[in-house]
Order: structure tokens, then sequence, then C-alpha cells
């Protein structure tokens, strides 16, 4: 082939390579790329990019004659993050939480209204339980009962002013936002669907502020079966069942969390016995309030109690157990130890 033709040929031949990797090559914005994500996955997606969504749907009465909130959130995801969602995958993910709950111990339903057990930090004696209505309380005594720290507040007030903003939600907004100890979710996503976005924030403040305080108390150690560990599994077990009632807690904790972080048998039924003990056993005893400590938070109050009984060491139940410990011995050891002591690990140290 002659030179002048192999000039000629060449810019053609780079465009075709071109075209060729821009369709199979991801790029961060998505614009004018080909994606195809794995439609057998189950992805997660930040955590603040989800409640975003669903606060944004339910602001925007005539979005919601055009749209049911599973539609658009799923429409945004695939927009925001197209090498991750796909047309489908709330379905999947709805009918993936439908099969855990069913196949869950306790089976109550996720739809009806119910009573949540809320305290509220007004009005309200030490020993008593004021119930609301989730949907029945305002923003400001929402606001009241989650009790916000300067630094909460600021991160809700950006949710919000993402929620409500007229300019288009970018994936970049998301990826800077980074609100501290807010994961990735995916199963929990269905809560946001049935229950709302006001439920969602709970849950997300609840699990943020358990592993805030964990690191306060216990720095690196709140893992692999050490007191942290369990200090974690207690507390966050006390914030949900007051912030979105026991079941939900139960469903949470014990269903939702252990399928999307499973764990070796050791960790498995320590968790699901250190929730029991801070959602139903232990409860009563974690959320007492010290009336002398009126300027402290309640739920720090209570972080405060179950730090105490964690450092208690009549309180604990040492177990020889590591990740190589199979089921058939993990299970029925954890079954005979009391249900107000806690489970740890002496050999995860």
């Amino acid at each position: 082939m002659k030179l002048s033709k192999i000039i000629i040929l060449l810019p053609i031949f780079l465009l075709l390579i071109g075209c060729r990797t821009q369709n199979t090559l991801p790029s961060r914005g998505g614009m004018g790329i080909s994606f195809t994500p794995d439609t057998t996955a189950l992805p997660t997606f930040p955590a603040e990019a989800l409640y975003v969504l669903g606060a944004q749907w339910e602001a925007d009465s005539m979005l919601q004659t055009e749209q049911t909130i599973a539609e658009y959130i799923e429409q945004e995801l695939i927009r925001l993050y197209p090498e991750r969602a796909y047309k489908g995958y709330i379905n999947k993910l709805c009918s993936t939480a439908d099969q855990l709950l069913v196949s869950s111990a306790q089976r109550p339903t996720l739809f009806a209204p119910k009573q949540q057990e809320i305290r509220f930090a007004y009005g309200q004696s030490p020993s008593g339980t004021l119930y609301a209505i989730l949907d029945s309380l305002s923003v400001d005594e929402e606001l009241q009962v989650l009790e916000l720290t300067p630094q909460e507040q600021a991160d809700w007030q950006r949710l919000q002013a993402l929620a409500h903003s007229n300019q288009p939600l970018t994936r970049e907004t998301f990826d800077t936002l980074n609100i501290e100890f807010f994961d990735e979710e995916n199963i929990l996503l269905t809560l946001l669907l049935w229950r709302g976005p006001r439920m969602f924030y709970r849950i997300l403040q609840s699990k943020a502020r358990a592993e805030k305080l964990a690191y306060y108390y216990y720095g690196e150690a709140t893992n692999n079966g050490r007191p942290g560990d369990a200090f974690k599994h207690i507390y966050v077990n006390v914030l949900l069942r007051t912030y979105v009632g026991d079941w939900l807690s139960h469903a949470i904790m014990d269903v939702f969390w252990e399928w999307k972080s499973p764990n070796a048998p050791c960790d498995h039924f320590m968790d699901l016995h250190n929730n029991i003990i801070g959602r139903q056993t232990r409860y009563q005893d974690f959320t007492q309030i010290d009336t002398q400590c009126s300027d402290t938070r309640y739920w720090l109050q209570w972080a405060e109690n179950v730090q105490h009984f964690v450092q208690d060491s009549l309180n604990g139940n040492r177990q020889m157990w590591d990740k190589e410990t199979p089921r058939f011995i993990v299970e029925p050891a954890a079954n005979q130890v009391i249900k107000t002591q806690y489970i740890w690990m002496m050999n995860m140290q």
C-alpha cells in the first residue's frame, strides 16, 4: 500500500478505534458513554443520594402524579450511576427484601401505620414514653425528637437544600457531600419506599451515631468481636427501637444488615445476640434518663449507659470462637448465653 493511502486511512482507523473504546470504557459523567450494568447484582448507592431523591419526590406534588417514588428513584439512579443502576433494579431489590422478611422469624407487615416509640425531648417524665404517629410530626417536632447536634443539623440542612433545589442533581454533588458515617446502601432503600424519607433518615442517623460513639469510646477496636463491636450493636438497636420501633429495628439489624454484610458464624450469632440486648432485654435500663443532666442529649446519655454496661466484665460472656469455628459449635453456645449478658470473643482481641 502506498504511503499516501496509509496517511489517508490512518485518521479513519483511529476514529473507529476511538468509537469502539468510547462504547466500552465508562466515564465518571456518563456523557456519550454506553454502559452495560450487571443486572444480576444489587449494587449499593450513597445513602445521601437515596435520601435526597426520596425527599425530592415527596416535596413535589406534581411529580407524584407522574411517577411513583420507586419509578422516580430508579430513573434518577440510572441517570446518575449508569454503570450500576438498571431498569428493574428496584423490583429486584423489593423482591429480595420480601423473601428475607418472609423467611424471618417475625413477620409483621411494614405497610400498616404503626405507632413509633418516640422519646420526646420535652414535656416527658423520666420514665414515660410518648407515642406518636410518624407522619403527624411537624418538621420542628422531628428535629426535636432527633436532638441533632450542630454538625448533624448542618448536614440535614444541606440535604434539605438539595431536595428542594431547582437545579438538576449531579453525581459530583453526592460525591462531594460525604456526610460522616453515612454509608452506601441497597436493601435499606426498600424502607425508604415503604415508610418515606423521614424514617429512612432516622435509620441513617442512628447507624451514624452508633459508629461515631463506638469510635469515641473504643477507637479502632469496634469490630472482630471485641467489646467495642458489642457496644456498637447494642447501642444502634437502642437508637433504632426508639426512633423506628421494635420490629423495624429487628428487620434492619437482624435481617437486612446480616444479609448485606455476610459474617462468619461467630460474628453472626454474636451480632444477633447483642442486638436483642439493645432493643429488648436491657432496653429500659439503657434508656433511663438522669434528670440532673438536663443539658445532655438523651441519646448521649443512652450511649453512656450502654458503655458502662459493656465495661462491666460481669455483664459480658467471653467465647473462644474465631472465624474458623463452625456454625454447629457457635449456634448452640450462643443460645445458652443468657439474654441479659452480651457476647464478645476472647480470641478476636
